[in-house]
């Protein structure tokens, strides 16, 4: 071999290296792009799991107010039977004496006050439990929503870098032809 073809051989290698580099940082970006799109797809999954916990956790909520709401109700009932039974004790008490029948009416008035109080204060309890409950759900759905949408917009990144980088893939592959 000759100075002239060790020239050459050099020259040529030069024009290689610097037609092959584009493919190896194409190859590098997509390596970096496809390990970032795998950890982004176990997150998505792990939310989506966390979405679906949660949805039975307010499907058990639900149901607890359900059941307070019976609840209130059967007390509005007893209050309502309580009242009837007072009533008739006092038309019976009207009978026997007007004595008897102011000590008769302050008892009863009493009681159904009690009755009453305990009646709002159970309905108040239920209103204060049901709206706490909502507010942790729409506080963990709000904070879920945030992080799905996070987690889309780098997946929708991850997705531009990868069609730019096929773009380059068959421009180079479209050079390789000429």
């Amino acid at each position: 071999m000759n100075k002239q073809d060790i020239d050459k051989a050099s020259a040529a290698l030069i024009g290689a290296k610097g037609y092959f580099s584009p493919i190896v940082v194409a190859l590098n970006q997509a390596d970096e792009v496809f390990s970032v799109l795998s950890n982004a797809i176990k997150l998505k999954d792990a939310l989506e799991t966390d979405v679906v916990s949660l949805q039975s956790v307010l499907v058990g909520l639900k149901d607890q107010v359900a059941e307070s709401q019976v609840a209130i109700t059967t007390n509005s009932s007893a209050a309502v039977k309580f009242k009837a039974h007072a009533e008739r004790e006092i038309a019976d008490a009207k009978a026997q004496a007007d004595v008897e029948v102011k000590s008769i009416k302050a008892g009863v008035a009493e009681r159904t006050k009690k009755a009453i109080a305990d009646s709002e204060a159970k309905i108040a309890e239920v209103n204060v439990a049901a709206q706490q409950a909502k507010a942790v759900y729409d506080k963990e759905v709000a904070a879920m929503s945030a992080a799905k949408a996070s987690l889309q917009a780098d997946v929708d990144a991850l997705e531009n870098k990868l069609a730019s980088l096929r773009e380059q893939a068959k421009k180079f592959a479209a050079s390789l032809v000429e």
